[in-house]
């Protein structure tokens, strides 16, 4: 990564961590580009130079989260434990925290909801293809990866919109063993083989 690289990628983190943190003071549609650059400590041009609007910087965020979700473990891994790994338990604080309740973020989108859940969803279904894609070869699997690839991202979006409206007594790390088991369940449907050996499980 050379200078003006690493540049862009301080900028962009600074961006997104003055939204994540207005998220503690307002709800998102309260929240404006002014708002993100006097916390952040930049110009206006500085942030059109980065992001088109903050419902970008809204999906680069998740981006950031989605990385995070699924870089500790492969699938196989993932699969042979009992338990969620810590990073699936902690996506879940996560979204408890944001905003000035732990409901407030996910319903309050006000225009930008269509383009958000669109975009976040896009986002999350590529992070959960690249990372199947890393260790399995798919003409040995019966479900194509793409397909598995969005309906493990539609388990994890559509549960969360779930457990924010309906399932709001269920702790963290309880919903994050459930979408462990569902997700894993989805796998072994599939018959993933990896490219090495196949997947066995427990």
């Amino acid at each position: 990564m050379n200078r003006g690289e690493r540049a862009t990628t301080r900028t962009k983190s600074v961006i997104k961590q003055s939204l994540s943190e207005l998220f503690h003071e307002k709800n998102y549609p309260d929240i404006t580009v002014s708002n993100i650059t006097k916390r952040a400590n930049i110009g206006r041009s500085t942030f059109y130079r980065h992001y088109k609007s903050k419902a970008e910087v809204m999906v680069d965020f998740h981006k950031d989260m989605f990385s995070k979700l699924f870089s500790g473990l492969s699938i196989q891994e993932l699969c042979h434990r009992s338990e969620p790994p810590k990073e699936l338990v902690d996506f879940f604080i996560t979204y408890q925290l944001l905003g000035r309740n732990h409901f407030s973020l996910i319903y309050k989108l006000g225009n930008d909801l269509d383009y958000l859940i669109t975009n976040i969803n896009l986002a999350l279904t590529a992070t959960v293809k690249e990372w199947l894609q890393k260790s399995y070869r798919e003409k040995k699997n019966s479900i194509p990866l793409t397909i598995l690839a969005q309906s493990i991202a539609a388990s994890y979006s559509g549960l969360l919109m779930s457990w924010f409206l309906t399932y709001q007594s269920i702790d963290a790390k309880r919903f994050a063993i459930y979408i462990h088991r569902l997700i894993c369940s989805m796998v072994r449907e599939a018959g993933l083989k990896s490219k090495n050996n196949p997947l066995t499980y427990r």
